[in-house]
């Protein structure tokens, strides 16, 4: 706002200046002019960053802008040309910045300063524009809006940044900084719609870390998050960037495996467990993590994710049952 608002007291200063002239204003009108083009926008940017609320100050200074607006206005007798382009890039202003809401105070503001002045002065009119105004006007018309397009389009840009970001965090585990539940079934859905109009074989693996209640309560939680974060990092290791690693929730981890048949899955299903056998969590315990893991191929008649999931989850079942650190494909 500060830079914009140097920008756009200097450049109404040249024609408020230029009919102040044609008009004989006194000589106070001009140097208040000079305070409101080259000291109120450092007086307004201090205010603004030392205020405990600075948008709601900021906001303030936006209105009065607006209601400085009006008095120029009322003082250049309504002068039509210099008169219409203030009065249409303050509101313009005031709505990119705080909506109807702010637009609606400046407007307010900017009628009551106007009517005030207005009355005072004895209702003048001034309705020829000299050329000398004309010419003072163009600069504020032609180089503002520019610099108005240009910020606008920096801070979409910035919006659409922080978007992605957003979006990205949204679809994060916190903890383990890989895919969550919600973009893990984006990911499922996508590729099985894919499948049913290109056959071909997909995998999903349905991970769970054994004993690992166990672990949280003989060790406490700070180690089983730290087990978390181990696995997760084997999971990333292990893994190509077409797959996605993701929790599923507490130690339940997901492997989506696009155009991976069973074969190829149970190999990186040996090389997760090879890997979880020898990491170390604790050096002072004698800890060993394994792992179940159950693979499910995609198959025609899976329509949904949960089907899919369902699938993944019953073959880890079964590895389950048949005793734990096991792994199960069908």
């Amino acid at each position: 706002m500060y830079l914009m608002r140097i920008l756009g007291t200097l450049l109404c200063f040249f024609p408020i200046l230029s009919v102040l002239l044609e008009l004989h204003r006194p000589v106070w009108s001009v140097v208040l002019l000079c305070a409101n083009a080259f000291l109120w926008p450092t007086v307004a940017f201090l205010r603004a960053r030392n205020a405990q609320m600075p948008l709601q100050i900021e906001h303030q200074n936006l209105v009065f802008d607006a209601g400085a607006g009006g008095f120029w206005i009322a003082l250049m007798a309504v002068n039509p040309l210099p008169s219409v382009v203030i009065a249409t890039i303050l509101l313009s202003d005031r709505l990119s910045a705080g909506g109807f809401l702010l637009m609606r105070k400046a407007t307010l503001a900017l009628l009551a300063a106007f009517l005030l002045t207005w009355l005072a002065l004895g209702l003048p009119l001034e309705l020829q524009v000299t050329q000398r105004t004309m010419f003072a006007t163009l600069p504020l018309i032609g180089i503002y809006i520019l610099a108005l397009s240009a910020l606008t389009d920096s801070i979409a840009v910035r919006l659409r940044i922080k978007s992605r970001e957003l979006e990205r965090i949204a679809m994060m585990d916190p903890l383990l900084d890989i895919a969550n539940r919600r973009l893990l079934e984006k990911r499922i859905q996508y590729e099985l719609e894919k499948l049913h109009v290109t056959p071909r074989h997909s995998s999903l693996m349905f991970i769970d870390i054994d004993n690992f209640k166990e672990v949280n309560d003989r060790f406490g939680h700070k180690i089983g998050d730290a087990l978390l974060v181990t696995v997760s990092k084997i999971l990333h290791i292990t893994t190509r960037t077409t797959d996605t690693p993701a929790r599923l929730g507490g130690d339940e981890f997901v492997i989506l495996l696009p155009d991976t048949p069973a074969e190829e899955a149970y190999a990186v299903a040996t090389r997760i467990m090879d890997a979880a056998a020898v990491m170390t969590v604790m050096q002072e315990h004698a800890f060993k993590c394994t792992l179940s893991i159950g693979i499910a191929s995609a198959l025609p008649e899976m329509n949904s994710v949960t089907d899919w999931l369902k699938a993944a989850d019953d073959a880890l079942y079964q590895a389950k049952r048949l005793g734990k650190n096991q792994i199960y494909s069908h």
